[in-house]
């Protein structure tokens, strides 16, 4: 497989974060308000089987629906999708990988070690990607290079760069 022209899409991989988190966090924040008790910063503390719901919704939003198909409605909103390196769809468990370093990369320093390591590593991956080996890809739609036919890539293709275009059968192979 081909990474070479694999685009790091850092703009678009932060606003999807943001568009992300600003749909769990209200939720969060309501949450906490109505369920928590208030803490001496003037916020509200959740504490015992009250984290459950917590946690339940961040793993329904965020691995749960990511690994159905590949984004969340950030990374649908702006055409990214995430697979495995081979381009094949992601699994759970990959995503759920992917996820625990959040706090660590985005949260804890505002997306910098994020941002240093996709922009730096060959794969344009984050720490998360890299110990879930998977990448983020742009979704595209191509004109086969032979009859012209618009087409929708597949994951794998996207990934590879290399597909057959099923109105004159013919290889278009984009590494080239």
């Amino acid at each position: 497989m081909n990474l070479a022209h694999h685009n790091p899409n850092i703009t678009k991989r932060a606003l999807a974060t943001l568009i992300d988190y600003c749909v769990y966090l209200p939720f969060w924040f309501f949450y906490t308000s109505q369920f928590g008790t208030p803490d001496a910063d003037g916020g509200f503390t959740v504490t015992g089987w009250l984290v459950l719901p917590l946690l339940l919704s961040w793993f329904l939003y965020f691995p749960f629906i990511e690994s159905l198909n590949g984004q969340t409605l950030g990374h649908k909103i702006v055409g990214l999708r995430v697979v495995r390196l081979n381009g094949k769809p992601i699994t759970f468990t990959q995503s759920l990988k992917r996820r625990i370093l959040d706090g660590f990369e985005l949260m804890a320093t505002l997306g910098l070690i994020a941002f240093i390591t996709v922009k730096n590593s060959d794969k344009h991956q984050r720490v998360g990607d890299i110990w879930a080996k998977t990448i983020v890809i742009e979704e595209q739609s191509v004109n086969c290079e032979h009859c012209g036919e618009k087409l929708e890539l597949t994951h794998q293709e996207s990934v590879t760069k290399v597909f057959d275009c099923p109105e004159c059968g013919l290889k278009n192979d984009r590494n080239q």
